[in-house]
């Protein structure tokens, strides 16, 4: 039988606060049911949607105290991206 959580719940596995949860349910990035008035998420795609967020670092990105790298996270690509919003600024300020 499958396991279910509250949005409490992931946002505390996940170390975030209940309107990131939210949001990602609300954009489709999270799927949650309603059988009540409580929306409950498989612990299986709260596991999946937080692994999705997975960070990256590079050698240039040290920090200068202690030498630990500064993560980032992966860029995405897709509308409404910091990469697609980088790219209509690149272009505005080239015209």
């Amino acid at each position: 039988m499958a396991v279910y959580l509250t949005v409490q719940e992931v946002a505390r596995m996940a170390r975030c606060e209940h309107k990131s949860v939210r949001r990602a349910i609300a954009q489709g990035r999270l799927v949650a049911f309603q059988p009540t008035n409580k929306l409950l998420i498989r612990e299986g795609d709260a596991e999946a949607w937080i692994e999705s967020k997975r960070a990256v670092t590079t050698g240039a990105e040290m920090t200068a105290k202690g030498g630990r790298p500064r993560l980032r996270a992966k860029a995405s690509h897709g509308p409404g991206s910091v990469a697609e919003l980088r790219e209509i600024e690149r272009k505005a300020v080239h015209t």
